[in-house]
């Protein structure tokens, strides 16, 4: 097969096999954007078989990705400088408050599931929803005042 006709026969099957939903461009049927396998693209010990193994994709999508980053390098190149320098700071600080929070509060919550199974050994122990603790949590919040 010719250069001029591989070219071509790559980029139709990146356009049959990768679409843009909003995340950037991704494989057809999948949640993998062409970012998650441009660092194994960018290393040469990483083999076709084994980008297939680790995400579980055929050898076709593999090269509609490898076909779309070749025919798009200079734009998937800069999108990914900019994902790695955003990787690179971190996250806010009212992420991680609330990330700390909601840990917190699923702590909390199984806390107060080993308190109410240890109260009812009598009966049979059901477990509650977690809105009816959340509804509790409330409830204690609002007598705490």
């Amino acid at each position: 097969m010719g250069k001029a006709l591989k070219q071509s026969w790559n980029a139709i099957m990146a356009e049959n096999l990768i679409h843009d939903r909003g995340r950037g461009p991704e494989l057809i049927g999948t949640r993998i954007t062409v970012y998650n396998l441009l660092p194994h693209f960018l290393d040469p010990a990483a083999t076709e078989e084994y980008i297939c193994e680790q995400y579980r994709l055929t050898r076709e999508q593999v090269a509609a990705a490898r076909a779309y980053v070749l025919n798009n390098a200079d734009v998937v190149l800069a999108e990914h400088m900019r994902i790695e320098e955003r990787l690179s700071q971190g996250n806010p600080p009212e992420v991680i408050e609330t990330a700390r929070r909601i840990h917190q509060q699923l702590v909390n919550f199984k806390e107060w599931l080993r308190e109410r199974e240890a109260s009812e050994t009598e009966r049979q122990f059901q477990r509650p929803t977690f809105s009816e603790w959340l509804a509790n949590e409330e409830a204690r919040s609002r007598d705490d005042r």
